[in-house]
């Protein structure tokens, strides 16, 4: 019973991870973007702000629920077993298990929304300007020219231009 319950906790903390935005990255990439030919300018960064990006976690949240429900189930069984030799105990330990296990995987598994690091880049395109919000840290951009992919249209991808700006 302790392993089971041992199990089930540590499956909640690993289906409570939260989606930390690294997926909308500029430098990051899809299969269907690999090979692809995508249209490049350099342009002008003017101006490099800190920003909060707000990105869905419903699908890790989805998962918490569903590892929680299993789990919460099979721990409801177990304890239905336990308690009464009646098969009527091993079913609704079973259910009562799943209903407040998924429950418990869906809290566990953070808010519909978190908020994480990104950047305001202000930047010349010609003799437009242009601002763009993108998920990074400051510390990645500086001041001067950077390549902007554009994959679709009204897309910026500003590349990180300042490398070793982080340190290691």
């Amino acid at each position: 019973m302790k392993k089971l319950m041992l199990c089930t906790l540590s499956a909640l903390v690993l289906a409570g991870c939260a989606n930390d935005g690294s997926v909308y990255r500029s430098d990051v990439y899809g299969t269907s973007q690999v090979n692809q030919a995508q249209e490049v300018k350099v342009v002008q960064i003017i101006s490099v702000m800190p920003a909060r990006v707000a990105v869905g976690n419903s699908s890790n949240r989805t998962e918490g629920m569903q590892v929680g429900a299993i789990l919460g189930a099979l721990a409801g069984a177990a304890v239905g077993a336990a308690v009464s030799d009646s098969s009527d105990a091993v079913v609704a330990g079973t259910i009562a298990g799943g209903a407040l296990g998924g429950l418990g995987g869906r809290a566990a598994s953070g808010r519909a929304q978190n908020l994480v690091d990104g950047v305001q880049i202000t930047f010349r395109d010609g003799d437009r300007i242009y601002n763009s919000a993108q998920v990074g840290r400051v510390c990645e951009y500086r001041v001067g020219d950077a390549v902007m992919v554009s994959p679709a249209p009204n897309e910026t991808r500003i590349q990180p231009n300042n490398p070793y700006g982080c340190g290691k």
